[in-house]
């Protein structure tokens, strides 16, 4: 197939009624293995409010056990899991499918995270199989070229999030966004796009908006504070107001 069809079909897959649940703004908080569950919990009511009251989406990326109970919280958070195998329905042990992500309540799965990271053959199959299966997904990626490789698998949202940003603090400039964004873009128009890495302050995650992101997020941002909860509220706030900043030009 021309990727001139290629860039087509993904584009129609993409804006499917299974891929339509997540736009921007949206700010995600992946806590890990962090978090106990009554912690997850509270966590997941605060920033449910916050999204509510701010018109911003929310993810939580969780782990597979306890993406049940999130989801059983109804508070207004998109709870997503951390991984899944690209294994069909069958006779597997110990393997997280697509089917059981869905059966558990799980919105969409975190696929490619540099801490699980997954090879070509693999990635274009999980996609695959989240897709079918009804589960939005979001694909991390290191550079543009990955970006824009990964845009041809037609996920519902790519995280850009340079390594060497992992945990750092600071405002830097970001120059990169915009171009990434439209290299992206030219592949697969309807693909939403996130960028994170060093969101340590509410400021940074505006500043990330306003430059062009559909979404960010922070884990050490929000989990790290004095006081999680209104740390999550506070980046949550701050995306709206980088987006609309950014949509008022």
């Amino acid at each position: 197939m021309a990727q001139k069809e290629v860039g087509t079909e993904l584009s129609k897959a993409a804006s499917s009624p299974e891929q339509a649940g997540l736009s921007g703004p949206f700010f995600e908080i992946g806590p890990k293995n962090l978090l106990r569950r009554a912690e997850l919990e509270g966590l997941a009511r605060a920033a449910g409010a916050a999204g509510f009251d701010y018109g911003v989406s929310v993810i939580l990326t969780v782990p597979t056990a306890l993406i049940a109970p999130i989801h059983d919280l109804h508070s207004g958070v998109l709870p997503f899991a951390q991984a899944m195998a690209p294994d069909p329905p069958g006779n597997s042990m110990g393997r997280v499918i697509a089917e059981t992500l869905v059966d558990a309540g799980a919105a969409g799965v975190m696929l490619n995270h540099v801490s699980n990271p997954l090879d070509a053959p693999a990635l274009a199959a999980a996609v695959e199989r989240a897709r079918s299966a009804g589960l939005q997904t979001i694909v991390c990626t290191n550079t543009e070229a990955e970006a824009v490789q990964v845009a041809r698998l037609g996920p519902t949202a790519i995280l850009l999030e340079p390594p060497a940003l992992i945990g750092t603090a600071g405002h830097i400039s970001r120059d990169w966004i915009t171009p990434v964004n439209e290299a992206v873009r030219r592949v697969v128009p309807v693909v939403l796009m996130m960028h994170a890495g060093g969101v340590s302050a509410p400021s940074i995650a505006e500043a990330i908006m306003a430059v062009g992101a559909d979404g960010t997020g922070s884990t050490s941002g929000v989990i790290g504070a004095d006081d999680p909860l209104s740390a999550a509220r506070s980046f949550i706030a701050a995306t709206r107001v980088g987006w609309d900043r950014r949509h008022q030009r």
